[in-house]
């Protein structure tokens, strides 16, 4: 294992992010968070929350399953092979979600040597009353890691670009919190009505928090740790909230031959798929 700082590691980008031959349009972009959360907001179209601005067609929704930057960005070409950073209309953006809002910041963060990683957890203040899934960006700036959400527009009841850790709660504590009962495991949720909440979802969120800890960006309904064990999740959740002094510990615990580490072949839960063909077996090896 490397023995990198965790800013050099964070600096530098992963499989996942690497913009690898449209690494070029990155070159000319600003990348303050006020600026780059216009661009990626200019580049992304949720495939839920904004489907009344482009009633995309059924064939585009497998745009949500693109895991890499690189991919992305050829995507965003075939639509509009303007700059990023020149604004266009709904139906010439990316059909995505939260994590490709965030992916697209770190990659682009990262392409100008900024440390910045991607954190699944919790936003409380989306819908009032719930903990609701949610992927956000956290960079390095020069003092202490800041939790940033890329997607939201500024706004007047919180500091997007500055999120405080009790309104963005991420996997580990989001899970302490329903165990020690200061939050009812229910109100950790993808949607509140839907039953897709509690305990083994908070799980869920955790793994992918530990993946992006190590680089590994997954999509967000890959899964692929599904053991019954607290004791061994309240571990993981403890060691992913230890800042930087948690950092060689939780890229251990991702190795090979940790039980926690992606295998070969892992789940996926896609939106975009009929739930008769659930789970779709992947790897990254061939995706």
């Amino acid at each position: 294992m490397s023995i990198e700082r965790p800013q050099e590691y964070y600096a530098t980008q992963s499989s996942v992010t690497d913009p690898v031959a449209f690494a070029y349009l990155y070159d000319a972009l600003p990348h303050t968070p006020a600026d780059l959360s216009h661009i990626v907001q200019g580049l992304i179209l949720h495939y839920v929350a904004e489907r009344h601005l482009y009633n995309y067609p059924p064939e585009r929704t497998t745009e949500i399953d693109t895991r890499y930057a690189s991919a992305i960005l050829r995507r965003l070409l075939e639509l509009d092979n303007s700059p990023l950073d020149q604004t266009r209309s709904p139906e010439q953006r990316f059909i995505g979600c939260c994590r490709d809002f965030t992916l697209l910041a770190v990659s682009i963060l990262r392409h100008f040597g900024i440390a910045a990683r991607a954190r699944h957890g919790f936003a409380n203040y989306l819908i009032p009353g719930v903990y609701m899934d949610h992927v956000v960006v956290e960079y390095w700036d020069g003092t202490a890691w800041i939790l940033w959400d890329s997607e939201m527009p500024a706004r007047l009841d919180i500091n997007v670009f500055d999120l405080p850790r009790d309104r963005f709660v991420v996997g580990g504590l989001a899970w302490q919190m329903a165990r020690s009962g200061q939050v009812q495991p229910e109100l950790f949720c993808i949607i509140p009505d839907l039953p897709i909440n509690g305990f083994p979802f908070i799980q869920s969120r955790l793994m992918q928090d530990l993946a992006a800890l190590n680089k590994t960006e997954m999509l967000c309904w890959d899964e692929w740790y599904n053991e019954d064990d607290p004791v061994a999740i309240d571990l993981l959740a403890e060691v992913t909230q230890h800042g930087d002094a948690g950092f060689t510990r939780w890229r251990q615990l991702f190795m090979a031959g940790s039980p926690f580490a992606l295998p070969r072949y892992f789940s996926s839960f896609s939106p975009a798929h009929p739930d008769a063909d659930l789970p779709i077996r992947l790897s990254l090896d061939s995706d």
